[in-house]
């Protein structure tokens, strides 16, 4: 269904083609004059604008040019008198869709809805499919280091069984789980052994955005909502329609947004940032988290209500220490997978370098154990990985234990070498991005931009 807007100020002939549209199963709204159809257009936008253009004070070319500029998603067709071609032109030239002639054929006139309608079907896939790329791009290192589901382990096992029983249904599912251990394919894996599979998965990271931007991320905003928005912008939960939705660290949600989600999960509707219609969405909504959502919601940081929605199967994928009989499959996996991608052999790693893997305790999880691989992968060039490869923090010295001196230890100062490597280490990790080194560390990026100066760490 689409909104589609009449002008003409001969209101006969207005309000006979909104019953003709209306009839074909849209929404029709009539103006008889130019300054009215301005404002309804700008007030409530529209998708479609027919409007003739010989009228008073404000002539169709007149409002063709301000639409252009005011909400230039709209399509219009200009109605014009018989042989006026010059106007005709002069309309395509302004940005016109298409025009019809007087008297007006109604035959003539469907035909001409229907392609500006396939227009607008067009545009609406080309807009869904731009915010997917955006999302999509948005989330590519998570994506890209959280690797894929392998495991033999019990803890998997149950993983993929607990996928499998929810995946046919339509429930909300909530899945718990530390940064990298792949929450995200697991989401996947819902939609994609679903009913919904020929459907969009839509996501977005609920800590990547300020909570302003947030909200335009997820119901979109209507024209003239806030500074800055200059055009409609379709939400990605409408984008998800008849697919899923992913909301990874839903944690993260701030308590005014989260009322609204409340609402999304009841009812599966919403209104635009700045606008007034309801949007019903079909989706099914598959929430994830790092954090204790049950503690959140007991000391009133995240709400009760929304918690007990989103918690009606909870899915919790282990940590990588806890499932270390699954490192080397995963190390099989990512070393051909390295294989492929540099073009030449990538060799099993040696015994000391698979006992160093396998003692590490993996506080990055498998994202970590994949980063590993790839750095690992490009050192050996055609030999077997081996320690020398690896990182200087799964060397034994450094990660199973410590060697205290026979002489007095001093705390302080050993304290501070430890802080300085785990600094480095986090940072080398997270590319020398601050902000993604602060996260993992736990701690706000000011703290962190003081550890780096205290140090004497240069970018």
């Amino acid at each position: 269904m689409a909104d589609i807007l009449i002008v003409d100020d001969n209101r006969s002939a207005a309000d006979a083609l909104a019953s003709l549209v209306e009839r074909r199963g849209h929404r029709a709204r009539t103006a008889y004059d130019g300054r009215a159809a301005l404002h309804l257009a700008t007030s409530e936008p529209v998708d479609i604008v027919v409007t003739d253009l010989r009228m008073p004070e404000l002539d169709g070319l007149q409002l063709l040019k301000t639409l252009r500029e005011r909400q230039p998603e709209a399509i219009v067709i200009v109605v014009t008198a018989h042989g006026s071609v010059e106007a005709a032109v002069e309309a395509m030239k302004l940005g016109a869709f298409d025009f019809i002639a007087k008297p007006l054929d109604h035959d003539e006139f469907q035909v001409k809805l229907q392609k500006a309608l396939a227009q607008h079907h067009l545009a609406r896939q080309m807009e869904r499919l731009s915010a997917r790329v955006d999302s999509y791009e948005a989330d590519d290192a998570l994506r890209h280091g959280a690797g894929e589901m392998i495991g033999a382990s019990a803890a998997m096992r149950s993983v993929f069984s607990a996928i499998d029983k929810v995946a046919p249904t339509d429930s909300t599912v909530l899945i718990f789980g530390e940064s990298g251990t792949g929450k995200e394919l697991v989401a996947r894996a819902l939609h994609h052994k679903s009913a919904r599979a020929k459907g969009p998965f839509v996501g977005v990271h609920c800590a990547a955005y300020a909570p302003g931007v947030l909200e335009s991320e997820l119901f979109g905003h209507e024209r003239g909502a806030f500074t800055g928005a200059v055009a409609r912008k379709i939400g990605r939960f409408e984008l998800a329609d008849k697919g899923t939705f992913f909301l990874d660290e839903v944690s993260e949600i701030p308590p005014p947004i989260q009322t609204k989600l409340l609402r999304v999960l009841q009812e599966r509707e919403f209104e635009r940032v700045g606008g007034t219609q309801t949007i019903h969405s079909d989706i099914r909504i598959v929430a994830a988290t790092n954090k204790d959502l049950a503690a959140a919601a007991n000391d009133g940081s995240f709400r009760e209500d929304l918690f007990y929605r989103l918690n009606i199967f909870t899915i919790v994928i282990p940590p990588l220490r806890e499932r270390k009989d699954d490192i080397p499959l995963m190390i099989e996996s990512f070393a051909a997978r390295e294989a492929k991608r540099l073009s030449r052999a990538v060799k099993a790693p040696t015994s000391s370098a698979l006992a160093a893997l396998m003692d590490y305790g993996w506080p990055g999880n498998v994202r970590e154990l994949q980063n590993v691989i790839e750095r690992a992968a490009i050192l050996a060039d055609d030999g077997p990985i081996d320690l020398p490869h690896l990182p200087p923090m799964l060397s034994p010295a450094s990660t199973s234990y410590v060697t205290l001196p026979d002489t007095e230890v001093d705390f302080d100062k050993e304290m501070e070498n430890f802080e300085k490597r785990l600094i480095l280490h986090a940072y080398d990790k997270c590319g020398r991005v601050k902000a993604q080194a602060a996260k993992m560390l736990g701690i706000d990026r000011n703290r962190f931009r003081y550890k780096l100066e205290k140090y004497g760490i240069k970018d």
